[in-house]
């Protein structure tokens, strides 16, 4: 078992080198619970880096420096395929009492000497996932701060009411751990965490979004959502949230910030079940597989769509109603997008530094979200409406999709002149069938033409009207009025002729 050669490789290298060396933190707290993971911590005295160092050359593995100053260190390793990530961390002070006493929440701080756990271990077979054996961890663990009472009881405490002043992005940890645990916040830390909430703003952006993401990451995020949203830590991070408390929408007497927590209350819930919202179709399980593995996908390194989606249903409405912006707008504007919203997107994303990709998906999605009402408004939708949809969406189609659906449930229905709210999933489920089974006929039918056939039968030069022609030919041909390389350069033709005769 790697686990083994892994932990004899560092005792025995730590002994050769004089270093204390301690499990601690998350990886010493999962063992306890019976699910070990991969990511392993240790505590070290002297400097960890060079214990790190040669053990990244025994093993084989690759050493990431992570803090000179405070001489943190990384070894990965990859053995038959498997990723194993080992950290290093010199003590926080001058023991390992003091190291304990610098970290976060009770759960996480707990020490237990390396060879002490390898004699242990060997003696009974290892330690983790086996409940009657863990009064041992009583006698050889050290506990400071009662945390194995409290991982017992399923409990998140902070170990001192200086916790989070000392780094506030453990508001968004400590939230996230109960969340992946299934414990309980105890009302004191909830307080804690609220009295330190403007802290946040003092914290690189980069961090909190790392933080923020693995909450999002959560299959059931929307309970610990609301809780953060409760202690104020949210105010600090969406610059719309204040003005969207303060803002009503049109179709219910919650505020705008109300009704977009319920919208990410029941994406969560479509996004991770899809199948109860689609149409009864002999390929619903096909489709909800395709659905699910589509937001799955990485969109950038380390986050998913679903994550980003998620963020979307938070930004998608900053103070305007939907069925307000829904009935106004241009062809080639997207209905609701207001510049004030997209540029409350941008703000987040400034904020929080993510990635350039990840805010052109945030402004697709939350700018798009209403093309599907003013569809499903203009019914029936024809197929070149419903090709110009998914072709200013592209990937995103879904995601859009998918925020439409969640936006116009969070509504609900019922009533004299109620929205249709079961046509419109009907609706929602047939874009996604033809999305993913009718591709070729809505998505990306196969070119008639090419631009260089059409410039030269049409004696065009090189520009944008090229591409306008392209686009309105292929509109055409899923309408049906075009279906061969002819019949599209004549309807070329007589777009150039109409437009010389306006």
């Amino acid at each position: 078992m790697f686990f083994e050669e892994i932990l004899d490789a560092i005792a025995a290298l730590a002994s050769a080198k004089n270093k204390k060396t301690y499990l601690v933190g998350g990886f010493l707290r999962d063992l306890y619970l019976g699910k070990p993971g991969r990511d392993l911590d240790f505590a070290v005295s002297g400097n960890a880096m060079s214990l790190a160092q040669s053990v990244s050359e025994v093993l084989k593995g690759v050493y990431i420096p992570l803090d000179r100053i405070n001489r943190v260190a990384r070894v990965v390793v990859e053995p038959h395929g498997e990723k194993w990530q080992i950290d290093f961390s010199s003590f926080k002070g001058l023991s390992i009492e003091e190291d304990l006493s610098n970290r976060d929440f009770t759960i996480n701080a707990t020490a237990l000497e390396l060879p002490a756990y390898i004699k242990l271990s060997g003696e009974n077979g290892g330690l983790a996932a086996r409940r009657s054996e863990r009064w041992r961890w009583h006698e050889l663990l050290m506990d400071p701060y009662g945390g194995l009472a409290d991982i017992e009881n399923k409990t998140i405490r902070a170990i001192s009411k200086y916790v989070f002043e000392a780094d506030p992005v453990r508001i968004l940890r400590g939230v996230r751990l109960a969340g992946k645990l299934g414990f309980n916040i105890k009302p004191e830390t909830l307080d804690l965490m609220e009295q330190s909430r403007w802290l946040l703003q003092e914290v690189s952006g980069e961090r909190v979004w790392e933080e923020l993401s693995a909450v999002l990451a959560l299959p059931q995020s929307y309970r610990w959502i609301t809780v953060l949203d409760d202690i104020g830590a949210l105010s600090e991070l969406f610059p719309t949230e204040e003005i969207m408390k303060a803002s009503s929408q049109d179709q219910s007497k919650d505020s705008a910030w109300a009704h977009s927590l319920r919208t990410y209350q029941l994406l969560e819930k479509i996004c991770g079940d899809p199948g109860p919202e689609l149409p009864a179709t002999g390929r619903s399980e096909e489709l909800r597989e395709l659905i699910l593995r589509h937001l799955g996908q990485s969109l950038t390194s380390g986050r998913r769509r679903v994550q980003l989606l998620k963020i979307a249903a938070l930004l998608h409405d900053p103070g305007q109603a939907a069925a307000a912006v829904a009935a106004d707008g241009g062809e080639d504007a997207p209905p609701g997008s207001s510049k004030a919203g997209l540029a409350y997107v941008s703000e987040f994303a400034r904020r929080l530094k993510i990635s350039r990709t990840e805010e052109s998906y945030l402004k697709k999605i939350a700018g798009g979200h209403v093309y599907p009402f003013r569809l499903f408004k203009d019914m029936p939708a024809g197929p070149a409406a419903i090709h110009r949809f998914f072709s200013k969406l592209g990937k995103e189609a879904p995601d859009t999709l998918l925020l439409s659906l969640a936006n116009a449930c969070s509504y609900g229905g019922g009533g004299e002149g109620a929205f249709d709210l079961p046509g419109y999933r009907a609706f929602i489920g047939d874009l996604l069938c033809k999305y993913y089974f009718e591709a070729e006929a809505y998505v990306h039918p196969p070119a008639l033409v090419k631009g260089e056939e059409l410039m030269a039968a049409l004696a065009l030069p090189p520009s944008k009207k090229v591409g306008e022609l392209l686009e309105k030919i292929t509109e055409a041909q899923v309408s049906g009025e075009v279906a061969n390389r002819e019949e599209a350069i004549a309807y070329a033709a007589g777009l150039l002729d109409d437009k010389a005769g306006e």
